[in-house]
C-alpha cells in the first residue's frame, strides 16, 4: 500500500512539474501571437528592475513613461504646462534635481531639454551619460548634474521659455543639451492644427487653458487616471513580488500592460473629439488658424524651430553655458533604418497615420534649417541617420520613442559630441 501511494505521489509530482514548465514554456509560444514579439524575459525584467531602482533614488521619476497624458500636467504661466506635482519631481515639477543652481568650480551643470523623448533621455541613460562624460578629459575629476526641462508634449518655445525663466530666476548652467524637432514638425499639424489652436501654442492648450471643461471631457481625463494609476500600482507589485522570476507571469503582467497602454490611446482619441466638439474662444485657440497650403505651413513650423533655437545660441556667450542641439531619429524619416520585423509590427504605422505624414514632409524642412544653423555657428548634429546601420530593434511605438538600445546609442553619440569639443567650447571653471 505504501509503495502504491509513493507511486501515486510522483505521478502527481510529476504532472505539477509538467504544468508548470507549461506554463513557463508559453510565453515563448503566445508572444509572437498576442505581443507581436518575441518573449523576452531579460528585456521585462530590465523595465521591472529600472522600476525598482528609481523608486530608490527620490531624485528621479518614479516611472520611465513617455506617454504622458493631460491629466499628467497643469497650467504654468510661462512654460504653458509642467507636471502635476509629484514625490520624485523638483518644486518645479520636473524630473531631476532642483534647476535654480550656481555654477561652481568643480561641478558640471547639465541641461537636458526637449519633449518625452529628451525626458526618456535622462530616465534611461542619465547615470550612463554622466560615466561616459568623465571618462573625457574635459571632464576628469568634475562632478556632474543633470537637470531636466523636459516633459512628454514639450515643443519650442517651451524649452526656450523653460530657460529663460529658470535663468531669470538666477540659475547658471554649463551645458545645455537640446533634443527635439519631432514636436516642432509633427505636433502643430495633429494637435494645434485640427483645432484650429496657433502653431506655437502648447499642445492641447485648447484643453488646458479651458477655464471649465464639460462633464464628458472630465469624465475621460478621469478615466486616463485611473488607468494610469493602475498601470503604475501593478508593475510596482510584480517589480517587488517572487512572481517576477516566472515567465508566465512576466508574459500575462506585460499582455496586460500592453491592454491598458492601448486603452489610454483610445481614450485619448476620444478626448480629442469631445474637445473639438465643445465650444473654442481665443483664450483656448490664440489667433484662429486654418491652412491651405501644408507645405508652406510645415516650412513655418520648421522655420519656428530653427529660430526658437537660434534664440537659445544667443544667450550661449552672455550666460556662459555650451549650446548643443540634435535632431531626434524618428523610423518614418525615409532610408533611415532597414526596420526589424519587429519594429514594422510594433513601431511602424502602415496606414495614413498623422505623426508619419508629417514626418515625411516635414523632417527634410527641419534637416535644411539645421544645415542654416551650422553654417551660423551653432552646434547643431542630425541624428536622424544615427541608426542607419543598426540591425536590431531601437524603436518600441509607432510615434517616436525609443528601447534601452536605442536610448543608448543616442547617448553615446550626444556624449561623444560633446566631448569631442575643446578650443570653440569651454564650460566654465
Amino acid at each position: 500500500m505504501k509503495k502504491f501511494f509513493n507511486k501515486r505521489a510522483k505521478g502527481w509530482l510529476f504532472t505539477i512539474l509538467v504544468i508548470i514548465l507549461s506554463f513557463e514554456l508559453s510565453p515563448y509560444i503566445l508572444s509572437p501571437l498576442l505581443l507581436k514579439h518575441s518573449f523576452s524575459r531579460r528585456d521585462i525584467k530590465a523595465e521591472l528592475n529600472k522600476t525598482t531602482s528609481l523608486e530608490e533614488n527620490d531624485e528621479k521619476q518614479e516611472a520611465s513613461n513617455s506617454n504622458e497624458y493631460l491629466g499628467d500636467h497643469i497650467l504654468h504661466p510661462y512654460m504653458g504646462f509642467v507636471s502635476i506635482p509629484h514625490p520624485n519631481y523638483n518644486d518645479f515639477c520636473f524630473p531631476g534635481i532642483n534647476p535654480i543652481t550656481k555654477k561652481s568650480k568643480d561641478k558640471i551643470h547639465l541641461v537636458i531639454m526637449g519633449g518625452s523623448v529628451a525626458k526618456d533621455i535622462y530616465n534611461y541613460t542619465g547615470e550612463r551619460i554622466i560615466r561616459k562624460l568623465k571618462e573625457s578629459l574635459r571632464f576628469k575629476g568634475k562632478e556632474i548634474d543633470i537637470i531636466v526641462f523636459a516633459l512628454g508634449g514639450f515643443k519650442q518655445p517651451q524649452q526656450l521659455m523653460a530657460l529663460n525663466y529658470f535663468m531669470s530666476l538666477g540659475a547658471e548652467y554649463d551645458i545645455i543639451i537640446n533634443i527635439d524637432g519631432f514636436n516642432e514638425i509633427v505636433l502643430p499639424f495633429s494637435d494645434n492644427l485640427p483645432n484650429h489652436v496657433f502653431p506655437s501654442y502648447p499642445r492641447h492648450w485648447n484643453i488646458y487653458s479651458r477655464k471649465k471643461l464639460d462633464s464628458k471631457v472630465t469624465l475621460l481625463i478621469g478615466k486616463q487616471a485611473v488607468i494610469r494609476n493602475n498601470i503604475i500600482e501593478s508593475k510596482h507589485f510584480l517589480a517587488s513580488s517572487f512572481l517576477k522570476n516566472s515567465n508566465f507571469s512576466l508574459f500575462i503582467w506585460k499582455v496586460i500592460e500592453n491592454k491598458r497602454n492601448q486603452d489610454l490611446a483610445n481614450l485619448e482619441l476620444q478626448l480629442r473629439k469631445a474637445v473639438e466638439n465643445s465650444e473654442s474662444d481665443y483664450q483656448s485657440t490664440g489667433i484662429y488658424t486654418t491652412v491651405k497650403d501644408t507645405l508652406e505651413f510645415m516650412k513655418e513650423q520648421a522655420k519656428f524651430w530653427s529660430t526658437s533655437s537660434r534664440q537659445i545660441a544667443y544667450l550661449e556667450k552672455p550666460a556662459g553655458f555650451e549650446y548643443y542641439h540634435f535632431l531626434q531619429p524618428n523610423q518614418y524619416v525615409e532610408g533611415s533604418k532597414i526596420l526589424t520585423p519587429e519594429e514594422l509590427e510594433i513601431a511602424f504605422e502602415s496606414n495614413p497615420f498623422a505623426y508619419k505624414d508629417a514626418v515625411r514632409i516635414g523632417y527634410p524642412l527641419l534637416k535644411k534649417e539645421g544645415n542654416n544653423l551650422i553654417a551660423e555657428g551653432v552646434d547643431f548634429t542630425d541624428l536622424t541617420g544615427l541608426f542607419i546601420n543598426e540591425k536590431r530593434s531601437v524603436y518600441n511605438d509607432k510615434c517616436c520613442h525609443f528601447n534601452q538600445l536605442g536610448y543608448d546609442i543616442m547617448a553615446d553619440k550626444i556624449c561623444e559630441t560633446i566631448s569631442s569639443k575643446t578650443s570653440d567650447h569651454s564650460t566654465s571653471q
